[in-house]
């Protein structure tokens, strides 16, 4: 099967393109920089310079491609500036689908979030409750337009299936979002955590939901993939566990302090230019603390969840042999 996808430098399609390579499709990426990218993927990826932002690339990209997995985005809840999430996230997405519907490629899967369906905070999250209000945060907003606009390709003729990841952890070229908790938990960079917690997936995991819906998915529907809900303090727990040297766990500050420290935090990281230790999207986002019911997913993609024991086992190793855990004597 020739394949293309987008984002293979980042997290999830990374492990997508190395998947398809392993079971001998021939794997085509989309990369801004070529260069970088032949670094962080297999010598048997076909590499196609484009941008899912810059149209004119993509028909090429596309030319003779049967399916495309469309994983690449903006996936941190901090950016400067915020409209970054909606010409990346939502228009990126038009581009890429809009130039796979001219190009008839037989089937897009979509990387999609969580994040676009309802729940109270602390409820439970399900394929058939999409939530119709604006969310709170710029990349949430984002991708909620994306699937909008997603929807309205797929009813002029773009097979189209949708995968809805929890927080997704693991092996990477790129360390954003849980896996930037992870090397600040292990180098001891994490004065305090956030309350509240969060469903996680293993990279595998997803990455193997993503071929099997393209194997079988059902076009126009979505599959939210997760493995477990853990808290801020467990996670933290477990990666210190493993990490083996005995570490006290991080407190948990209360709600409040957060929601300060957040908001106060932001002008300056923009005046500054660094990274806020908690943005309001981020925290936001913990203190929703739904859960997830993957059980679509485990059903009809025959998806199976790594245990949260094994996926922090595997990543903290990687981050080790990658050299950014320091060593104890150094910290």
């Amino acid at each position: 099967m020739n394949v293309l996808v987008t984002g293979a430098t980042g997290l999830i399609g990374n492990a997508i393109a190395q998947r398809l390579l392993a079971r001998g499709h021939q794997v085509r990426a989309l990369v801004r920089d070529p260069e970088r990218a032949a670094r962080v993927l297999p010598a048997g990826v076909e590499l196609v310079r484009g941008d899912v932002t810059a149209p004119d690339s993509l028909p090429a990209a596309v030319a003779g491609v049967e399916w495309l997995f469309h994983a690449a985005g903006m996936p941190e809840q901090w950016q400067p500036d915020e409209t970054i999430f909606d010409r990346v996230n939502r228009q990126g997405t038009v581009n890429v689908l809009r130039a796979a519907l001219t190009g008839r490629v037989k089937r897009v899967v979509y990387t999609s979030t969580m994040d676009v369906f309802a729940a109270p905070r602390g409820g439970t999250l399900v394929e058939t409750n999409l939530d119709t209000e604006p969310k709170p945060t710029a990349y949430e907003r984002s991708k909620q337009a994306a699937e909008r606009e997603a929807e309205v390709l797929r009813r002029e003729g773009l097979e189209l299936v949708y995968v809805n990841p929890g927080a997704v952890y693991g092996p990477s070229p790129v360390h954003v979002g849980l896996n930037s908790l992870f090397l600040q938990v292990l180098n001891r960079k994490v004065p305090a955590l956030p309350p509240g917690g969060m469903p996680v997936a293993y990279v595998d995991g997803v990455a193997d939901a993503h071929l099997a819906a393209a194997e079988r998915g059902v076009p126009g529907e979505r599959y939210l993939v997760a493995d477990t809900h853990v808290t801020n303090e467990e996670l933290a727990r477990e990666i210190l566990r493993v990490e083996g040297a005995g570490a006290r766990v991080p407190p948990t500050l209360p709600e409040g302090v957060m929601k300060l420290l957040a908001v106060a935090s932001a002008p300056l990281a923009r005046m500054f230019g660094f990274t806020p230790l908690i943005a309001s999207g981020q925290l936001s986002f913990l203190l929703w603390n739904v859960r997830v019911d993957a059980s679509k997913a485990q059903r009809a993609l025959g998806c199976k969840p790594t245990p949260l024991a094994e996926g922090v086992e595997k990543t903290v190793a990687f981050l080790r042999e990658q050299g950014l855990v320091k060593s104890r004597q150094t910290r």
